[in-house]
């Protein structure tokens, strides 16, 4: 029998992101995916700012960017609506927060990173490249048979290529076994939500648009034509490689694909050829397009993520996200309890902090497939449609390892200027331009202690905490410029996690600051 500490079942995007960042912690992990490789399919069409500043602190933020360059004119992520591609179009932007940037130190960027709009087969391919490199192990074509778990663990029964079998002995098991997870239906753990909306078919396709396009810039077409919930964009640079995917009533399967690509392109004429996504398959895949929550996120020592625990209409890049945060989150927590630094208890506050957001995100994908594909049923409506950057900087969590949350408070703050909760705000402290360095990087694989001007008193304490109890720690002053934007007074401190999110924080001095520094460490760290 094998033992590794952490096993991930699910070699996509949150599974793979998981064992990234675990790594980034110097875990061992042992990923398994039944598929045999890679699957060659873009799904998820890039990469929102708040999923790039994790990967940053893995490292991956150059390779990614070499790819696809977020300013190149190509890959420019334009969404538009109309009937046919041919037809007239209407802009499609998401609402946004005019407030920054007014004269408090603020930047009016809140992020050093940019959207990507990487295909999700690219962005995958560099994962697995990035693992290997640093010496995690990957199985494709390997399946989780059947688990069992006890106090200490979780048995594994695995089967490799041609039906070998294998017994993992895993400390923890991270679920990320997509959608119609094994895992979880093994678990016995429902959800709710609205369920399967609709199934969709897709096709990737050789054809020239041009006559559709006459020069207008498109990265992303929600089009009426042949049905509603039809979408049209680019797979690469070249202008004449594109994916199409449209919903189909159960069990259907279009008789005439490229019929409806005509339809949809309103170029009745138009020469197009079908291409494959999985080698050997059908060129027409379909899957079911859904809105549902995991109604608990862990069983003992297993927890699920990504689409295992959460899934939404592909609109917004929300889904990705969601799950890339999902890993980030759990994968910082199960590393401190692995090597002792954390309680155990640590790894409840996974649901209570990423459940609430996953709830949310679904409503918003939901409200955004109302507004783009006219999607049924009720779950979006009355849903008002929230700025993105709300949404991926503004998130607010309330759990036993964020002492200095207030249960009840809103879940979102639209400012949060480092407010207990939420992602700590991005400010550069350098601003070489071939590196310049945010605030943001100073988070990653330790606890960050920041303290105002005349914050002495804290920054000793912090160090002395961090002796006390073992933990890494580092502490940074802050000049008046920074500390503004943290919501920090000149003798104030704040205390961020691994994760980039504040866990506490105090505006001024106190008369035992040693007891109060070591005290929202140990509640951090549920010890």
């Amino acid at each position: 029998m094998r033992h590794v500490p952490v096993l991930v079942v699910g070699g996509s995007l949150t599974g793979l992101s998981a064992a990234v960042f675990l790594a980034m912690h110097r875990v061992p992990v042992l990923v398994v995916e039944r598929r045999a490789d890679v699957l060659a399919h873009p799904r998820l069409r890039g990469l929102l700012p708040r999923a790039m500043e994790l990967y940053r602190q893995a490292g991956l933020e150059p390779a990614i960017t070499e790819v696809c360059p977020p300013g190149a004119p190509a890959h420019r992520l334009v969404s538009v609506h109309a009937e046919t591609l041919a037809g007239p179009h209407r802009l499609l932007a998401e609402p946004t927060d005019d407030d920054a940037g007014d004269g408090d130190g603020t930047p009016e960027r809140p992020s050093p990173c940019d959207f990507v709009p990487i295909g999700q087969h690219d962005l995958e391919a560099l994962l697995v490249a990035h693992l290997r490199r640093s010496g995690t192990e990957l199985c494709f074509g390997t399946e989780l048979v059947h688990l069992e778990q006890d106090a200490d663990g979780v048995t594994a029964r695995l089967r490799g290529p041609g039906g070998t079998a294998e017994t993992v002995r895993a400390r923890y098991l991270v679920a990320a076994d997509g959608a119609s997870s094994g895992t979880r239906r093994q678990l016995g753990i429902g959800s709710t939500g609205p369920g399967t909306l609709f199934r969709m078919a897709t096709l990737h396709l050789r054809a020239d648009l041009g006559a559709a396009l006459r020069g207008r810039p498109v990265g992303m077409a929600y089009l009426d034509r042949p049905a509603p919930g039809t979408t049209l964009g680019p797979l690469d640079g070249s202008g004449r490689r594109w994916f199409f995917a449209t919903s189909v009533p159960p069990g259907d399967r279009p008789a005439d694909p490229v019929g409806w690509v005509r339809a949809a392109t309103g170029l009745p004429g138009l020469d197009v050829e079908l291409l494959e996504q999985v080698p050997g398959a059908d060129p027409v895949s379909t899957f079911p397009v859904g809105a549902r929550v995991a109604d608990r996120y862990a069983e003992g020592r297993v927890f699920l993520a990504g689409d295992a625990a959460h899934l939404m209409p592909p609109t917004g890049s929300l889904g990705g996200l969601t799950g890339v945060e999902d890993a980030h989150n759990l994968a910082w927590k199960l590393a401190w309890v692995l090597n002792g630094t954390a309680g155990p208890a640590l790894l409840s506050t996974y649901q209570s902090e990423r459940r609430p957001v996953a709830e949310r995100n679904m409503r918003q994908a939901y409200a955004r497939g109302r507004a783009r594909w006219r999607l049924p049923g009720s779950g979006g409506a009355g849903e008002p449609i929230l700025p993105g950057d709300t949404l991926m900087y503004g998130v607010r969590y309330v759990s036993a390892a964020v002492p200095g949350s207030t249960p009840g408070a809103s879940p979102l703050v639209r400012r949060p200027r480092g407010t207990p909760g939420t992602r700590a705000p991005h400010l550069y402290v350098s601003q070489d331009a071939d590196a310049a360095v945010s605030t943001l990087d100073l988070y990653g694989t330790c606890l960050v202690a920041l303290v105002g001007p005349d914050g002495d008193p804290w920054a000793e304490a912090a160090h002395r905490a961090a002796r006390n109890l073992s933990v890494p720690l580092e502490v940074y002053h802050l000049d008046e410029d920074l500390a503004a934007p943290h919501g920090l007074g000149a003798r104030g401190a704040l205390l961020v996690r691994p994760d980039g999110h504040v866990a506490w924080r105090t505006r001024g001095a106190a008369a035992d600051p040693d007891r109060e520094f070591t005290r929202a460490v140990r509640a951090v760290l549920a010890r």
